[in-house]
C-alpha cells in the first residue's frame, strides 16, 4: 500500500488525456486495493468562483473564503502564511465501473496570485543542484506557475499526510507540469518519498513532428537511425533549451521512476540525452474504460440512429457509419482521413457500399447555445459552414476546405464535419435528433479514424473498440503496441488496422542528416501511397454484414477487456512502483 500524489493541471477539470488516465486510475478496482490515499495536486484555476473544485467537489478547507476544517485547518494555514498564496483542500467524486464512487483528495495553491515571500531561493537550488535556469523561461506562464506552485503543494502534502508509518509516498508528476513538485521532493531528500514522472507525451518530440517539413517521417526516421548510438534529439535537429517544456523534462531521469504511456513515448525519453539510456523507463499503458457488454441489437441501433441522423443531413442513408472525435490539432491529421477516404471509395464502389465520416473536433472549445442556433437557422450548419466567429476558426477553416473539396467530388462517401463539443440536441441546436447521443458516436461506429502525425497513446482511436468499431490507426499511435500485444493470440477478425506512414523502406535516407532534411513534398508522396494502400485493407476488414459485425463486437469486446484500467494497473502500474521501491532498496 502506497499514498499517491498526482501533480497535475487536470486534478479538477478534464481536458484532455491525463484526466483521463487519472479518472481510470482512481476508479479502477485494482488501484482502490493497492493505494492507502489519493491526493490530487494542481494549480487553483477557478480562484473566484464559489465553488472552486467543481460540481463534484466539496471544500473541506479554504480559509480565504472562510471554509475551516478543524482537522488540518491548522495544519494548512501554516503552508499558506509561510508562503503567502492560497490553499484549497477537499474532496472529487468520481464514479466506478462496479457502481461504487470513490473520492480522493484534492489540494489546489492559488498561482495566479503571486508567491509573495519569493521564489529566488527555490530557484537557485534548482539551477545549482539541476542546471535549471529558471531566468530563461520566467516570461513563459506555463513554466512560471507550476515553480510556484511547487513548495507550498509539497509542504502541504506531507502537513496532511503527517505519521506515515512506513507508508511511501509517491509524487507522481504528471508531464512536464509536475516535474517543479518532484524536483522539489528531490531536494527535501526524504527517504520514504519516491518521485515518479509520468510521460503522457514528449514535449520535444511532439513540437519537432509539427515543425519539421518531413514531420512524423522525419522525426522517427532520426529516431530509429540513431538508437544505440551516441547521437541524441539536439544532435540531430539542434538545440532545443530555448523551448521550456524541454528544459524540464529533460530533468525527468532524476526522478526514482519514469513511466511512459506507449512504446514511442519510450523511445523519445531515451532519445533526449545519454541519461535516459542509463535508467529504466517503465511501459505503462493507457487502459481502455469498460463499461456493461453492449448486445448486437443495441450496436446495431445506435449505428441506424447515426446513419438516420446522416441522412436527414444529405438525404440518403450510409450503409457504413465511421467517426473521428478528438481535438483539431495539427498532429491529428485529420487530411489523412480524407486520403483513406479517397482511395477507399473505389473499395465501396466495387462493393455496392456508401458511408459517412461524422469528424466532431474543435479548435474553440464549445461554442454559445444562442450562436449555434444562429447558425442553424441562418445557413444550416453543420452541413455548411461559414469562416469567421462563431463558426469557423482558422484551423477549423483550413480542414472545412479540404471536407468541401473532398465531397465536391466523392461519389460513395460524405464527410459531416461539427465543429463543436458537445453531440446531443441541446449542444447543436437541434442538429442531432433528440434520440441520439454522444455516446452513440462510440457505440455505433464502423471505424473510429485516428491517422495522428503524433499520438502517445491514443485513447479516442481504442474507445469504441469493445462497441465493434475497426480502429483505423497510424504507426506512430502509442495504443498500437498494446493492440498487437492483446491480440496476437486472438482468434476471429482485426479490430485494428494501421498506416505504415513512418516506414518508407528503400526510399530511407542513409542518414540522421538525410532525415533533418527529408523534404514536405517527398513526406505527402509517401502519405498518399500509404493512405492507398491502408484503403485496401480497410476495405477488407469493414464487416459485410450483420453476420461480421457480431464477430467483430465480440473481438472487440475481448480485446477491450484485455486493455481494461484493472488490468494495467494490476500488471504494469503497481509492479512498476514496486520495482522503483525496491531499486531504492538496493
Amino acid at each position: 500500500m502506497s499514498i499517491a500524489v498526482h501533480v497535475t493541471h487536470e486534478a479538477i477539470h478534464k481536458v484532455g488525456g491525463i484526466g483521463a488516465v487519472l479518472a481510470g486510475l482512481v476508479t479502477a478496482a485494482q488501484y482502490r486495493n493497492g493505494t492507502q490515499r489519493t491526493i490530487l495536486v494542481g494549480p487553483l484555476t477557478d480562484r473566484h468562483r464559489a465553488t472552486p473544485l467543481g460540481a463534484d467537489g466539496t471544500v473541506l478547507y479554504d480559509n480565504r473564503n472562510g471554509t475551516w476544517s478543524e482537522s488540518v485547518g491548522t495544519l494548512l494555514y501554516e503552508v499558506e502564511r509561510r508562503y503567502g498564496q492560497r490553499i484549497v483542500y477537499g474532496r472529487r467524486r468520481f464514479d466506478c465501473p462496479d457502481g461504487t464512487q470513490v473520492e480522493p483528495e484534492v489540494l489546489l495553491v492559488d498561482v495566479e496570485g503571486g508567491a509573495p515571500h519569493g521564489l529566488g531561493q527555490f530557484k537557485f537550488q534548482l539551477f545549482q543542484h539541476f542546471g535549471l535556469a529558471s531566468d530563461r523561461y520566467e516570461s513563459e506562464w506555463e513554466y512560471e506557475q507550476y515553480v510556484r506552485l511547487a513548495e507550498p503543494a509539497y509542504d502541504a502534502v506531507l502537513a496532511l499526510i503527517g505519521e506515515r508509518q512506513g507508508v511511501p509516498v509517491h509524487i507522481i508528476a504528471h508531464e512536464f507540469m509536475g516535474l517543479p513538485t518532484a524536483l522539489k521532493a528531490k531536494l527535501a531528500d526524504d527517504s520514504a518519498v519516491f518521485t515518479v514522472f509520468y510521460a503522457h507525451e514528449v514535449a520535444t518530440a511532439r513540437r519537432l513532428v509539427e515543425d519539421v517539413p518531413g514531420g512524423d517521417v522525419a522525426f522517427y526516421g532520426a529516431l530509429r537511425a540513431t538508437a544505440g548510438s551516441t547521437q541524441f534529439i539536439e544532435d540531430v535537429f539542434g538545440p532545443q533549451d530555448a523551448f521550456f517544456k524541454h528544459a524540464l523534462i529533460r530533468q525527468a531521469w532524476r526522478c526514482d521512476a519514469v513511466f511512459a504511456v506507449g512504446d514511442l513515448v519510450q523511445q523519445e525519453l531515451r532519445f533526449l540525452g545519454p541519461e535516459f539510456s542509463q535508467i529504466e523507463i517503465d511501459r505503462v499503458y493507457n487502459g481502455v474504460p469498460l463499461h456493461s457488454a453492449l448486445a448486437g441489437p443495441e450496436r446495431e441501433a445506435a449505428r441506424l440512429r447515426l446513419a438516420s441522423f446522416a441522412e436527414g443531413l444529405f438525404g440518403w442513408s450510409p450503409g457504413l457509419v465511421f467517426t473521428h472525435v478528438g481535438r483539431l490539432v495539427a498532429s491529428k491529421a485529420l487530411w489523412r482521413d480524407l486520403l483513406v477516404l479517397e482511395a477507399l471509395e473505389e473499395e465501396l464502389l466495387a462493393q455496392g457500399r456508401d458511408a459517412v465520416l461524422i469528424v466532431l473536433a474543435t479548435e474553440a472549445g464549445p461554442r454559445l447555445a444562442a450562436s449555434v442556433e444562429q447558425m442553424r437557422r441562418e445557413y444550416d450548419w453543420p452541413l455548411v459552414h461559414r469562416e469567421g466567429y462563431p463558426d469557423l476558426t482558422p484551423g477549423e477553416m483550413a480542414f472545412d476546405l479540404k471536407v468541401r473539396a473532398f465531397n465536391a467530388r466523392a461519389r460513395r462517401i460524405r464527410v459531416l464535419f461539427v465543429n463543436q463539443f458537445g453531440f446531443d440536441t441541446a449542444s447543436t441546436a437541434g442538429a442531432v435528433p433528440a434520440d441520439v447521443e454522444f455516446a452513440d458516436l462510440r457505440r455505433g461506429s464502423d471505424a473510429e479514424f485516428g491517422l495522428s502525425t503524433y499520438e502517445p497513446f491514443g485513447i479516442a482511436q481504442i474507445e469504441p473498440l469493445a462497441s465493434g468499431a475497426v480502429s483505423v490507426i497510424s504507426d506512430v499511435c502509442g495504443c498500437l503496441g498494446f493492440l498487437q500485444q492483446v491480440t496476437a493470440d486472438a482468434e476471429g477478425p482485426p479490430v485494428f488496422v494501421r498506416g505504415e506512414f513512418t516506414q518508407i523502406g528503400a526510399a530511407a535516407p542513409a542518414d540522421a542528416a538525410g532525415w533533418r532534411s527529408f523534404e514536405a513534398a517527398d513526406r505527402q508522396s509517401w502519405e498518399l501511397r500509404c493512405s492507398r494502400e491502408l484503403a485496401k485493407v480497410l476495405a477488407r476488414t469493414l464487416p459485410a454484414d450483420e453476420k461480421g459485425r457480431q464477430h467483430l463486437l465480440e473481438a472487440g469486446q475481448a480485446a477491450a477487456a484485455a486493455m481494461s484500467w484493472d488490468r494495467v494497473v494490476e500488471t504494469q502500474y503497481l509492479p512498476a512502483l514496486s520495482r522503483m521501491e525496491q531499486r531504492r532498496r538496493r
